[in-house]
């Protein structure tokens, strides 16, 4: 049975806040919830249970799939279950997002705090996370759940550049919603950099207003403050207020929402471009405050 915390925790009108997470697996935020309300897309369970995709997963140290050239062999696909998943649906990378996601963590936890490290020296199944990933790293994430919502400052200091960063998928109720943040006037898309499309509203102050009717996958930066962003879900049933900061212009946030699905994920991250990081120390602090 998979360990679980929970933070506990009132806003300041008394209504419970709760924020659960699994360090076993990856330290997924499997749940958070401001009194009845559930942000997190709890249909997701069965990909974070095939692959440890879905819920609130993690991003660390690399993003998405690394180069075929530079991916490390694993030498027993036996020793973990989900590569045969991955590879039905013939994806080469075995370890998408980072290892981090994948893997047992150390806590130590309060109340309405918890600490969590993993390292590259850490094992699992017996097989060093530095062989898996391709580098040593150590990657920290500590949470406090206080009255505004669920304060997150994660860490990572690597041997080559990497980006971390947060893939939590909210829940969206009414099957749609609305994303507004300011952004710059591009955009990252697989990568390659373009104009924002005429068709999104984009006001004179470049405060950007996504229409979840339709799909996405791209990247945005700030374009107020280099160092970071807000970013709000309307959700219909309820708001998200991601903040996040990162102290440097080394940032972006991803936007991911297939048509049609249930879910929406807001994934601030440590890079302009994920894709190619150009730092082996970085931060990230975010406070996710639910609106009802």
């Amino acid at each position: 049975m998979t360990k679980r915390i929970t933070l506990k925790c009132s806003a300041n009108d008394g209504t419970p806040l709760e924020a659960t997470f699994a360090p076993d697996r990856g330290m997924n935020l499997t749940s958070y919830k401001r009194g009845s309300t559930e942000v997190i897309d709890q249909s997701t369970s069965p990909l974070f249970e095939e692959r440890c995709a879905g819920l609130g997963a993690l991003i660390g140290p690399h993003f998405h799939h690394r180069n075929p050239k530079v991916t490390p062999p694993v030498a027993n696909d036996s020793l973990f279950p989900h590569l045969a998943a991955i590879k039905k649906r013939g994806t080469t990378e075995p370890f998408s997002h980072g290892i981090a996601r994948y893997v047992p963590w150390q806590t130590e936890a309060t109340e309405n705090t918890v600490q969590a490290i993993v390292t590259g020296k850490d094992e699992w199944q017996g097989v060093p996370l530095a062989d898996l990933e391709g580098q040593d790293f150590t990657i920290t994430y500590d949470a406090t759940l206080t009255s505004e919502g669920l304060n997150i400052r994660m860490t990572v200091r690597s041997d080559t550049d990497s980006v971390i960063g947060l893939h939590y998928y909210y829940n969206l109720p009414k099957g749609t919603g609305s994303i507004t943040s300011d952004v710059r006037n591009t955009c990252m898309e697989n990568g390659i950099e373009r104009e924002l499309d005429s068709k999104w509203n984009l006001d004179n102050q470049n405060v950007l207003r996504f229409d979840l009717g339709d799909e996405a996958d791209y990247g945005f930066r700030p374009s107020k403050d280099p160092c970071g962003g807000t970013i709000i879900l309307d959700a219909g049933d309820y708001r998200l207020r991601t903040r996040y900061q990162t102290g440097c212009a080394e940032n972006s946030w991803q936007l991911y929402h297939p048509k049609g699905s249930s879910f929406v994920c807001i994934e601030p991250l440590t890079a302009e471009d994920p894709r190619k990081p150009q730092l082996t120390v970085s931060i990230l602090d975010a406070l996710l405050t639910i609106e009802t």
